[in-house]
Formats: C-alpha cells, structure tokens, sequence
C-alpha cells in the first residue's frame, strides 16, 4: 500500500470573485447626491438669473420705446405737450411695476407724489428723484404745460430700473420715505 499523498486530496485555491461597480460603496451615494445638488442648485441661480434679466431687458425696451414715442411726437410745437405728459405718465407706470417687484406691494402701491419721489430717492440714497430732474414725476400727467428735461429724466429713470436688477436689495426705501415723512410732519409743526 502505497501512502497518498494528503495533499493532493485539497481542493485548488478559490480566488474571490470579480469586484462589481454595482452596488457602489455608501461614499460613492454621498457623493452622488451631492453633485446632484450642486447642479441642481447651480440650475436654479442660472434660471433665476435668466428670469431676472428678461424682466430687466423688458422693463428697457419699455423705457426705450416711451423715449423714442416722446422723441417722434415732439417734433412739432403742438403735439410736443400732450407727447411730454404720456412720456411721465409712461416713466411712473414703468417705475411703479418695477418697484411692486421689489419691494413690498403694501409699501409702494399707494405711494404718489413727493412720497413716492422719496420713496425712488430712498432705494439709492440720492436726490435724483425728490430734488433733481426727476421731480417732474411727482405731479406727472396732472402738469397743464410739460417742461422738463426729459434726456435727463430719461438717464435718472433707466439708472434706477437697472440698480433694481443688477445689485442685491438690502432695505426698504418705503420705510426710509415714511420716516422721512415723519421728520418733515414733525418739523413742520
């Protein structure tokens, strides 16, 4: 009898199988949704971004289309009045919609007058509005003769709408108008 060899009766070494990529690891998950996240959000400041400039690009060609009304109108003495009022008339309309995005409706809705200029000059922290060329806004189409400087205007106006736009709101120029109404009322009496 011959000795067998015990080695021979061991079975060969089973090598582990084949690494899948399915499932992956929970690292890999995390990271996952992660990236999903980021882009998601990145996908939202890109929409509001596009959104944003529509309504300003918008909000311009409004401006841009009263300006060159007014330009066409006024080109005789006889019109030139009546092209005047619809142009300030056509300024407040656009500055007011503008505004009513921006700031809260309560606020801005029943502003008129020197309030209302107050309430622009307060956005920006000047005196385009109150005591500039602006004023002519204040009493709009209500002026029996327009005279203003209506390039001027125009300058003061569109600088205002895109401030809106490109620069982040950091308060509430109805409450700095209201305030400063306060002063005036307290002053005066």
């Amino acid at each position: 009898m011959e000795a067998e060899d015990p080695l021979a009766q061991l079975a060969d070494i089973h090598l582990p199988g084949e690494v899948s990529f399915w499932p992956p690891a929970p690292g890999w998950w995390m990271l996952a949704g992660v990236l999903l996240l980021t882009i998601a959000l990145i996908g939202r400041y890109y929409y509001l971004q596009g959104q944003t400039r529509r309504r300003m690009n918008s909000a311009m060609f409004e401006l841009d289309q009263a300006y060159r009304t007014w330009q066409e109108k006024s080109q005789t003495e006889a019109d030139r009045n009546q092209a005047g009022l619809d142009l300030l008339y056509s300024f407040n309309a656009i500055l007011k919609r503008v505004a009513l995005v921006y700031y809260p409706q309560t606020d801005v809705a029943k502003l008129t007058g020197t309030t209302w200029l107050r309430f622009l000059d307060g956005a920006d922290n000047n005196t385009d509005f109150s005591e500039g060329v602006g004023k002519v806004l204040s009493d709009g189409t209500y002026r029996p003769v327009f005279s203003a400087d209506v390039d001027g205007l125009y300058s003061v106006v569109r600088q205002w709408v895109m401030r809106r736009y490109l620069k982040p709101q950091t308060k509430n120029p109805a409450t700095t108008a209201k305030a400063s109404t306060e002063q005036t009322a307290e002053v005066s009496a």
